[in-house]
């Protein structure tokens, strides 16, 4: 019996250096496949390494509806048609009809017509899903195109200049409905 289990210890004393070979090889294939899909995502999409201009929570009452982050290639906002990148991660689930109005809403506010709007919130619709607790949007405005991912994903085609510029003015104009909000992602 001592016998047997002395060859059984020596067969894995022996066996160790090949297990642990083995460990810090697929540990540099996972650390070599974590960096090329870095690699690759920050190529596909620059503004990922883009830096944090600011952050803001929107509350509406008693409930936080949204955590935002804007992002330059800078890292510093010069105004509505610089490159850009806004990132929206929702804290409650919410219906697309429902991102529709409020959208219709902040348009309304900020003086745009009927016109104007009813084509957007055709092609918004269109290309929104309803977003549940956790989901990220994220506009990107580049040139002046804006374009909407849900992580990498992109959702429908580049929109208009004019819809670019009157979607990221509902955040961003100095006449948001939301002026604490806009300071905190300009870091004003």
């Amino acid at each position: 019996m001592r016998a047997l289990w002395l060859l059984l210890s020596l067969a894995v004393i022996s066996a160790l250096p090949y297990a642990l070979a083995s460990n810090q090889a697929l540990a540099i294939k996972e650390t070599s496949i974590k960096e090329s899909a870095i690699k690759r995502i920050t190529s596909q999409y620059p503004w990922y390494q883009w830096q944090t201009v600011g952050q803001a929570t929107l509350t509406w009452g008693l409930w936080d509806i949204y955590n935002s982050e804007l992002k330059t290639p800078t890292g510093k906002y010069s105004g509505l048609d610089t490159d850009l990148a806004l990132i929206i991660r929702y804290l409650r689930d919410i219906d697309k009809d429902d991102l529709l109005q409020a959208t219709n809403e902040q348009w309304q506010h900020l003086g745009y017509s009927k016109q104007q709007i009813t084509p957007w919130l055709t092609t918004l619709s269109a290309i929104w899903p309803n977003v549940k607790k956790g989901n990220r949007l994220i506009f990107v405005q580049r040139n002046g195109i804006g374009q909407f991912y849900q992580g990498t994903q992109p959702l429908g085609k580049p929109l208009s200049k004019s819809l670019t510029r009157s979607f990221i003015a509902i955040w961003l104009s100095p006449k948001t409905d939301y002026p604490e909000l806009r300071k905190q992602l300009i870091n004003q």
